[in-house]
C-alpha cells in the first residue's frame, strides 16, 4: 500500500504546467530517497503510466491517456462540446454558439464570446430560422429531405441576407452531409460562420458553430478552421455513438 500511495503521489505532481518529471525533482518534492523514486518510475513505466524521454525525464504514458478517455466518456456531451469550443474560441478569436432545432427554427442555448473587436451577438434563448445560420444548416442536414418539405418554398429572414428557394437549400444540405460542416456568409451583417452537429442521444441533435467577420480569414484559414471544427464533432460524435460520425468516411 505504501508503494501504491507513493506512486499516486508521483503522478499527482504532473500538471499542464509541469508535464514532465525527473527523479531528483520528485525525490525532493516528496522527501523520498532517489533510489525509491527510481524504482517507482520503473514500475510506472513498465505499466504504461509513464514514458521515458531521451533527456531522462518522464511524461504521461498511454495507460493514463486511456484512463483519461474513459473519464471523459462520463461527461455529458454538452460539457465536452463547451470545453472544445472554448479552446477554439481562444485559438481563433471567433464567437461560438451552441443550439438545437425547434421545428424549423434554431434555438440558441449558449454563447462563448471571442476576442475579436467585431462580433455578431445572438443571445441565448433567442430563435431564428435555422436555414439562416451555419449551425442551423448543420442541424437541418441531419433531417431527411422528406422532413424538410415542411419548410416554406421560399426562404427569407428579416435582417439577414437570406433569400432562396427550398430546392436550393436542399442542394446545399447535400454538400453539408458530404463535407461534414455547414457554412453561412452574410454580406449584409459582414459575418461568416461554420457549423457542425452531433447526435448526443437518440433523437436529440446538438449543433455548434464558430462565427467571425467575413474579411478576417482567407480561404485557406477558413478551411483549416472548418476541419478543426469537424474533427471536434467527429471525436465527440464517436463517443456518443452518433451513426453519422461513427460510419463517416469524410476526410479533410
Amino acid at each position: 500500500m505504501t508503494t501504491l500511495s507513493n506512486a499516486l503521489r508521483v503522478l499527482s505532481l504532473m500538471s499542464p504546467g509541469s508535464p514532465r518529471l525527473r527523479v531528483s525533482e520528485v525525490a525532493r518534492s516528496l522527501d523520498l530517497p532517489k533510489s525509491s523514486v527510481s524504482r517507482l518510475f520503473k514500475e510506472l513505466t513498465e505499466g504504461g503510466f509513464l514514458e521515458r524521454e531521451e533527456d531522462r525525464g518522464f511524461r504521461v504514458g498511454p495507460e493514463l491517456f486511456r484512463l483519461g478517455v474513459l473519464y471523459r466518456m462520463r461527461l455529458p456531451a454538452e460539457v465536452r462540446v463547451d470545453e472544445e469550443l472554448q479552446k477554439l474560441v481562444h485559438r481563433h478569436g471567433a464567437t461560438a454558439y451552441v443550439g438545437v432545432l425547434s421545428g424549423s427554427d434554431l434555438v440558441v442555448l449558449r454563447r462563448h464570446e471571442g476576442s475579436s473587436p467585431v462580433r455578431f451577438i445572438q443571445e441565448p434563448g433567442s430563435t431564428i430560422p435555422a436555414y439562416a445560420t451555419a449551425v442551423g444548416k448543420a442541424l437541418l442536414a441531419r433531417l431527411s429531405n422528406k422532413d424538410l418539405t415542411a419548410l416554406p418554398r421560399r426562404l427569407t429572414c428579416e435582417g439577414r441576407e437570406v433569400d432562396m428557394m427550398r430546392e436550393e437549400l436542399l442542394r446545399e444540405l447535400e454538400t453539408v452531409r458530404r463535407q461534414g460542416y455547414a457554412e453561412f456568409d452574410d454580406r449584409l451583417l459582414g459575418v461568416g460562420a461554420l457549423g457542425v452537429a452531433i447526435q448526443v442521444a437518440p433523437g436529440r441533435d446538438l449543433g455548434f458553430a464558430l462565427c467571425f467577420t467575413r474579411d478576417s480569414l482567407v480561404d485557406a484559414e477558413r478551411h483549416a478552421i472548418a476541419c478543426e471544427l469537424r474533427d471536434v464533432a467527429r471525436s465527440i460524435g464517436v463517443l456518443c455513438d452518433d451513426p453519422f460520425w461513427t460510419i463517416s468516411s469524410i476526410r479533410s
